[in-house]
């Protein structure tokens, strides 16, 4: 009998959402995180309800990252937390990032859909770990094109650019203004 200094499971799927494709990926690389020295954990926890989702064992885990999905009714909650020796890797921004980028598969009702957001959502988690312990990257973490989705968003680029062109517009009458008062 061997011990892994594990405190939890890495699948809980108390709301019976995940399909075996998310819970092979799920085992197989905290599989390999067990061969490590650091031995770092990525729990994937389902619970029916859609709010109070912070795991029980939170402030007494270590090296572990929990992505908790609370489903109600077709509404599905889905919230990444972390062990505060993680923390460095999931900061508020990227945790919020990693979510947005999964957003469109996430919300969808088909349960595949959902599950390729979560997998998606589980690499991420997987590829900040990693570089967190500068391991080297593997099939389960992140392509660099996939890494870019969370490290510049989209939908962040266009509102920026409009708000720099408004400013421009808008310092460009103000020195014509400032130019034709001079000569008068």
């Amino acid at each position: 009998m061997t011990t892994t200094g594990f405190v939890q499971a890495n699948v809980v799927d108390d709301a019976h959402i995940l399909n075996h494709q998310t819970k092979t990926l799920i085992q197989e690389k905290n599989d390999r995180y067990l061969q490590t020295k650091e031995k770092p954990q990525i729990a994937v926890i389902t619970v029916k309800r859609l709010n109070k989702l912070t795991p029980k064992l939170l402030n007494s885990s270590k090296k572990t990252a929990y992505i908790v999905v609370g489903e109600k009714g077709k509404k599905r909650n889905v919230q990444i937390f972390s062990s505060k020796d993680l923390h460095g890797a999931f900061t508020a921004d990227s945790r919020m990032n990693i979510i947005r980028a999964a957003g469109p598969k996430l919300r969808n009702k088909s349960n595949k859909t959902f599950n390729s957001g979560l997998r998606f959502v589980f690499r991420a988690c997987a590829t900040k770990i990693d570089q967190q312990y500068q391991y080297s990257l593997d099939k389960y973490d992140l392509t660099n094109e996939e890494q870019d989705k969370i490290s510049h968003p989209h939908r962040v680029a266009l509102p920026i650019a409009l708000a720099i062109v408004l400013l421009i517009m808008a310092l460009a009458y103000l020195f014509k203004q400032a130019s034709s008062r001079q000569e008068k």
